[in-house]
C-alpha cells in the first residue's frame, strides 16, 4: 500500500541510495556454483579481491549447494546453467520451491533465448552470458549482484519496519485506524476490533466506502464515519504547520447497544501522515473511550451544583479555605455581618482583611491547625460586625483527597448571639426563681412556727 511505500524511505537507507553503499554496508555473501573449479577461483579473485565488497563461497555441484543453502544464509546465489547432475536451473527451482527468495543469478556460456525465458520464469533475478573478458564479466556480475541485493535488503528493511509499525499500532491502548492516500484502510488495531466488533481481516486494504455495510452497530458506524470525516479535514491542514495545529481533537457522544445505559463518550484524535518530503500520504486516527471520565465529570458538576444550592440557601455561613488559609468560597449568609461584598474575601486570609484585629491572626492559626492535624476544630468566636457584637459557633472540617491528604478546609459558622443571650436570661431567671423560692421557704417557716406554739 502507498502508506508503507512512502514510509520505506524513512526506514530503509538502501532504498534511498538506489544502489548498495558498499563502503558502509556489510560485505555481500555469495554462493558461487560452477562445475569448473577454475571458474570458482577466478570469481573469488575478482569479486573478493579486485572488485571487493563480496565474500565468495565456491562449490562445484548443485547438491552441495543445496546443503549449504539449507545450513547457511547467503545474500546472493550465482549458478552456472549447465552442470552435471543438479544444474543451475534445477537448483533455482529447488530454492524457489522452498520459498527462499534469495537473489539468484543464472550464468551460461551459450546465448539461447529460450534459456533466458526459462530462467526468468523459474524465478531468476538476472541472467548473464559468460564472455571472454573476465573483468567485463565480473564487473557486470558485481553490478547485478549489488542491484539484486539492494532490492532484497530494501524489501527486508521495509518488511521489518512495516511489522514494527503494525506491532506498535496493534498494542496502542486506544482504538486506532489509518487510511492511506488511496482511501484504503491500512491499520485497524485490536482495540478497534473490540470497539466495533469487526476483525481487521475484514477491513484492511479495503476502500473506506466499501466497509460501511460491515457495521452492525449504528453507534460504531457513526463513530467511525466521524473519525474518517475528521481525517479528511486533517488532510487539508498545511504540512508546514507544527504538530499541534496539524492534529484535530474532538469529543464525540454516541450510543452503543440497547438499554438505558448505552450512551458512550469518546475522544477522537486525528493527524495527517506525512512523507519525508512533508507530503500528505494519509492520516491516522485514534479513539479513546472516556465514558467513565465524562460521567464522573457530570457527577462532579451535579454534586457541586447540589452543594452550591444547599449552601447558597443555608442560613449558616459556609466558607472554604485553601491550604494557605485563603478564602475560596463564601456563601451569601455572611452579607448581614460585613460592610463589603463577599467577593472581597476571596483569595485573602483573615489577617489580610483585618490586620489591625488581633483575632485575625488567631483565626488564621486555627485554620492552619486543621490543615496540619487533619482533625476538625470547634470554638466560639466573638467580633464586632455590622449588626454589632456577635458570637459565632465556628466549626472547621478538613476536606481530604483520594490519598487522604488535606486539600481544603470547610467551615460552618452559626450566629449564636441570641442563643447565648437567651441562655443568659434563662440562667438569670432561674437564679431569681431559686432566690424567690428560698425567701418563700423562710417566710413559710416563720409562719409555721407561731402556729406550732399556739396549737402545741
Amino acid at each position: 500500500c502507498n502508506y508503507y511505500f512512502e514510509l520505506q524511505s524513512l526506514y530503509c537507507p538502501y532504498w534511498r541510495c538506489g544502489i548498495l553503499d558498499i563502503e558502509n554496508s556489510p560485505p555481500i555473501s555469495v554462493l558461487f556454483v560452477d562445475d569448473e573449479p577454475s571458474m570458482c577461483e577466478i570469481a573469488r579473485i575478482y569479486l573478493e579481491e579486485r572488485l571487493g565488497g563480496c565474500i565468495i563461497t565456491p562449490v562445484t555441484d548443485g547438491e552441495t549447494a543445496i546443503q549449504l543453502i539449507e545450513s547457511h544464509s547467503f545474500d546472493a546465489i550465482i549458478a552456472d546453467y549447465e552442470m552435471p547432475g543438479l544444474d543451475g536451473l534445477e537448483l533455482l527451482r529447488r530454492v524457489r520451491n522452498n520459498n527462499d527468495m534469495t537473489p539468484f543469478l543464472v550464468c551460461t556460456g551459450k546465448s539461447r533465448h529460450e534459456v533466458v525465458i526459462e530462467a526468468l520464469n523459474a524465478g531468476a533475478d538476472f541472467y548473464l552470458q559468460k564472455g571472454e573478458d573476465p573483468y567485463v564479466l565480473f564487473t557486470e556480475m558485481k553490478q547485478l549482484i549489488v542491484q539484486a541485493v539492494t532490492r532484497r535488503r530494501s524489501e527486508k528493511a521495509l518488511a521489518k519496519s512495516r511489522n514494527f509499525l503494525e506491532e506498535i499500532i496493534d498494542f496502542l491502548p486506544d482504538a486506532t485506524l489509518s487510511v492511506d492516500s488511496t482511501q484504503k484502510i491500512i491499520a485497524w488495531n485490536r482495540v478497534m476490533e473490540e470497539l466495533t466488533g469487526i476483525p481487521s481481516k475484514d477491513i484492511l486494504f479495503q476502500k473506506r466506502n466499501s466497509v460501511i455495510n460491515r457495521f452492525k452497530s449504528p453507534g460504531a458506524l457513526s463513530l467511525i464515519e466521524r473519525v474518517l470525516f475528521l481525517g479528511e479535514q486533517a488532510s487539508y491542514i498545511s504540512g508546514d504547520s507544527d504538530e499541534d495545529t496539524r492534529t484535530i481533537t474532538e469529543e464525540y457522544h454516541s450510543f452503543f447497544g440497547d438499554g438505558n445505559d448505552n450512551d458512550r463518550y469518546f475522544r477522537i484524535t486525528v493527524s495527517p501522515i506525512l512523507s519525508a518530503d512533508m507530503e500528505r500520504i494519509g492520516f491516522i486516527g485514534s479513539v479513546r473511550d472516556i465514558t467513565l471520565q465524562k460521567r464522573s465529570e457530570y457527577a462532579l458538576i451535579e454534586s457541586r451544583e447540589n452543594f452550591r444550592a444547599l449552601v447558597e440557601n443555608n442560613t449558616d455561613i459556609v466558607m472554604r479555605f485553601d491550604l494557605e488559609g485563603r478564602h475560596r468560597y463564601v456563601n451569601p449568609a455572611i452579607l448581614p455581618y460585613i460592610p463589603f461584598d463577599p467577593e472581597y474575601l476571596i483569595g485573602k486570609r483573615y489577617s489580610d482583611i483585618i490586620p489591625h484585629l488581633k483575632d485575625g491572626k488567631k483565626w488564621d492559626n486555627l485554620i492552619h491547625e486543621v490543615i496540619i492535624s487533619a482533625n476538625p476544630v470547634e470554638m466560639n468566636i466573638s467580633f464586632q460586625s455590622v449588626k454589632g457584637l456577635v458570637t459565632f459557633n465556628w466549626r472547621l472540617f478538613p476536606e481530604l483527597d483520594m490519598e487522604g491528604r488535606v486539600r481544603s478546609v470547610l467551615s460552618i459558622s452559626r450566629d449564636i448571639t441570641f442563643q447565648l443571650a437567651f441562655e443568659k436570661e434563662k440562667e438569670a431567671l432561674l437564679s431569681q426563681i431559686e432566690r424567690n423560692l428560698g425567701e418563700f421557704a423562710i417566710l413559710n417557716d416563720g409562719i409555721r412556727n407561731p402556729l406550732a406554739v399556739i396549737t402545741g
